[in-house]
């Protein structure tokens, strides 16, 4: 077992030289944001190290990475129309109050605290990525990740 995990590290590593910047251009291209492409990008391949028996099994693992890239690509966009679909049935001019410089949280907000939602407005009306407001925050990638999806959460279960 020892030497199939270090073939298959091996073989992760050697797929990282060859294929991340390909990678990265593929996701560049759907989603106009180089961050937001390098961090699924790295998703592909913390995802190949989870299922590296399917990658060593696969007969060419380029061409499985690009198929993770591609679904979580569809999934990523997918996600980002439906919530602005969402944010954009709560009131017409929702935008227009998000992007608003106030000083207070819009009443339709008035469930999430200031953090919530000045993260919530960075992402989505600036067009910052998780990533960024995680450095900006001091926090790791994924409990950004997961404050996002909750105040999303939120959202979703006071709009109905």
């Amino acid at each position: 077992m020892l030497a199939l995990t270090s073939d298959t590290d091996d073989l992760i590593s050697q797929l990282y030289d060859d294929m991340y910047k390909k990678l990265v251009m593929t996701a560049y291209t759907r989603l106009r944001n180089y961050q937001a492409a390098e961090d699924i990008v790295q998703d592909v391949f913390a995802l190949a190290q989870e299922k590296r028996v399917n990658l060593l099994l696969h007969p060419n693992p380029g061409a499985w990475l690009f198929d993770v890239l591609k679904k979580k690509l569809m999934h990523e966009l997918r996600s980002m129309t439906r919530f602005k679909a969402m944010l954009a049935k709560l009131e017409v001019g929702l935008t227009a109050e998000l992007s608003a410089e106030t000083a207070s949280i819009p009443d339709r907000f008035d469930h999430l605290t200031e953090k919530e939602y000045n993260v919530l407005r960075t992402i989505y009306i600036d067009g910052s990525t998780i990533r960024m407001v995680a450095e900006k925050l001091g926090l790791s990638y994924e409990t950004c990740r997961r404050h996002v999806q909750k105040t999303k959460d939120k959202i979703r279960i006071r709009s109905g």
